[in-house]
């Protein structure tokens, strides 16, 4: 059989062995970082709204590039020299969000900026105070798993529910730099901006 039979394919795409990925369907999952839990007393006591904001007005997140830095060397004192791999870096992370009326996502990321550094004061915060964690979710639909229930005026319903292809966890993250917000007099358009992070490490754990 060859090997690039467009059946093949079909059957590969079809079946769902290697059906590709969607680009819609992500969550993110932002810990709120010590410096906030202490000095914003709105953002503490509704974490669960702040987490919705977070998650569903997130729309788009770049997860890190990561590359190998190379080490020139050479066999010897003669012939050609070839690189080997000397150590891993990993790139920042970005998420871009859609600001609701009440400018939260701004403001909450304004906070946090300026409780990691003031900007009318030379100093910083300590390290763990303004950083956390971040978690990224990939979901795809097909999930084996399915969930039943019933409706406000009794009908049964069964809903099939996504599954979940890829977590990107990063440690330490911290946002620095946020991108300004655009208005004009045009044509109504979503307002947005996006915010780069600062990690240490972080992967796909599934």
């Amino acid at each position: 059989m060859s090997t690039n039979s467009f059946n093949t394919f079909r059957e590969l795409v079809v079946s769902g062995q290697r059906e590709p990925a969607r680009s819609n369907l992500f969550g993110v999952k932002i810990y709120l970082p010590a410096c906030i839990l202490a000095n914003e007393a709105g953002i503490k006591r509704d974490q669960r709204d702040a987490a919705i904001a977070v998650n569903f007005f997130a729309e788009s997140v770049s997860v890190p590039a990561r590359r190998i830095q190379g080490e020139q060397v050479k066999a010897g004192w003669q012939g050609q020299a070839y690189n080997v791999a000397r150590e891993q870096q990993a790139g920042q992370l970005d998420i871009s969000f859609v600001v609701d009326k009440q400018l939260f996502h701004r403001k909450f990321f304004e906070q946090w900026m300026n409780w990691a550094a003031p900007d009318m004061e030379n100093r910083s915060t300590l390290y763990d105070e303004y950083t956390t964690n971040i978690m990224i979710t990939k979901w795809e639909v097909g999930s084996p798993v399915s969930w039943e229930g019933i409706t406000d005026v009794g009908a049964l319903y069964k809903q099939r529910m996504n599954a979940v292809t890829g977590v990107w966890q990063f440690f330490s993250a911290w946002p620095f730099d946020m991108a300004g917000v655009t208005f004009n007099n045009g044509p109504t358009q979503l307002v947005k901006f996006s915010t780069k992070f600062k990690i240490i490490s972080g992967g796909p754990t599934s």
